[in-house]
C-alpha cells in the first residue's frame, strides 16, 4: 500500500501517522489471495519496523479493523486481515490454509427476504483445495514422469562433466559436476542414467568437477548416516531455468525434517511450474525437494519415485 494512500486514510479517520501503523498497512499488498494472520503482519512490519511488538500490532489491528481500515475473516481463530473491504465471499484451502476472495452468491443472498429477520450481512466460506495446490500436484506428477521419460543430461552436456557411480541405500547413483560446482545426481531409471554411468567409467572431466564429487561423496554418506548439517557443495545449475534455480536454492534453506510449503519459495514460479521444478529436481538428496509439501500435506511424489520417497521420510523421521 503506498505511503501516501496510507497517510491519507489515518488522517481521514483522525490518526497519526506513526512508523508503526504505516508498517502493519504496508505490510499488505492487496492481493485477492492475500489474507494475513497477526503474526504474518508483525513478521513483515518488523522488517520497517524491527522493534515493533506483538501487542502493538494486535491493538492496532483491532483498532484499525473497527474504523474501517481493514477487514477481519475467521471465526474461530485464526483471524485474518485483507484490504478488500466490499462485500465478498471466500474460499480457504485445507492444504494451505489460505484465503481466496471468490464469488459465491452472497450479495444476492443478502436481498432475499426473510420474514422476521433484517439480513445485514452475509458470509459465506467454501472449503476444499485451492486451484494453486491442485496445479503444483499436476506440475509436480509431470516433473517426476519427464525426468524418467527425457534426458536432464545428453550426450554432449555430459561430456563437460565429470561423473562417478555410487552405490546408496536407495540404490545406485551417477553424481556429476563440473569446476563449477554439482550439475546432477541421477537415481537408476532416470533417463539420463545410462549416458552418465557412461561417462563415470572413462574417468574423464575437469580435475576440479572430481574434487566436488569427493567432497558431495562425504555429504551423501553423512547424511545416510544421520547428519541434520545440509550440505555446503556448491551447485552448476546448467540443467533447469534461472527461475527453477531460485526456487531450488531457497529450498537449500529447509531445515532437516521440517516441510515447507510450495508458495513461500522463492523463484515466482506459477504453482505448477513450481511443482514441476521440484518433480525434476536436477540433485535430489543434496536440494531435498521431498520437505516441500503443500501446506499441511506432506509430498507423495517424488523425483525418485515413491519407494524411495517413504525410504528418505522414514529416515529423516528417524
Amino acid at each position: 500500500m503506498a505511503e501516501d494512500t496510507i497517510a491519507r486514510m489515518l488522517h481521514d479517520r483522525e490518526l497519526r501517522v506513526t512508523p508503526q501503523r504505516r508498517a502493519i498497512l504496508q505490510a499488505f499488498s492487496g492481493r485477492s489471495d492475500e489474507h494475513l494472520s497477526a503474526d504474518e503482519v508483525l513478521s513483515r512490519a518488523s522488517m520497517a519496523v524491527p522493534e515493533i511488538g506483538r501487542g502493538t500490532v494486535y491493538s492496532a489491528l483491532a483498532e484499525l479493523t473497527e474504523l474501517g481500515l481493514l477487514a477481519s475473516v475467521g471465526n474461530p481463530e485464526p483471524v485474518r486481515y485483507e484490504t478488500n473491504l466490499d462485500p465478498h465471499d471466500h474460499f480457504q484451502c485445507r492444504l494451505c490454509l489460505r484465503l481466496f476472495d471468490v464469488e459465491l452468491g452472497g450479495r444476492d443472498l443478502g436481498k432475499r427476504r426473510l420474514p422476521g429477520y433484517a439480513i445485514e450481512s452475509v458470509a459465506i466460506r467454501a472449503h476444499g483445495v485451492c486451484a494453486q495446490c491442485r496445479d503444483y500436484q499436476r506440475g509436480l506428477s509431470a516433473g517426476a514422469a519427464d525426468v524418467k521419460r527425457r534426458a536432464t543430461v545428453d550426450e554432449s552436456g555430459a561430456g563437460e562433466l565429470t561423473c562417478v557411480a555410487v552405490a546408496s541405500p536407495l540404490g545406485g547413483l551417477v553424481l556429476a559436476a563440473s569446476s563449477t560446482g554439482v550439475a546432477r545426481i541421477a537415481f537408476e531409471d532416470h533417463a539420463d542414467f545410462p549416458v552418465l554411468a557412461e561417462r563415470a567409467r572413462t574417468r574423464r572431466g575437469p580435475v576440479a568437477g572430481r574434487r566436488r564429487l569427493t567432497h558431495l561423496g562425504t555429504t551423501l554418506t553423512e547424511y545416510f548416516d544421520g547428519s541434520h548439517a545440509a550440505g555446503q557443495d556448491a551447485v552448476d545449475w546448467r540443467f533447469c531455468t534461472l527461475e527453477a534455480a531460485a526456487a531450488l536454492a531457497s529450498v537449500r534453506e529447509i531445515p532437516y525434517d521440517e516441510p515447507r510449503s510450495y508458495e513461500r519459495l522463492e523463484g515466482g514460479l506459477s504453482a505448477f511450474d513450481c511443482g514441476y521444478a521440484m518433480g525434476s529436481n536436477p540433485l535430489p538428496l543434496l536440494i531435498p525437494c521431498h520437505r516441500v509439501c503443500r501446506g499441511s500435506q506432506r509430498p507423495e511424489v517424488y523425483v525418485g519415485g515413491p519407494q524411495r520417497l517413504r525410504l528418505i521420510q522414514q529416515l529423516e523421521a528417524g
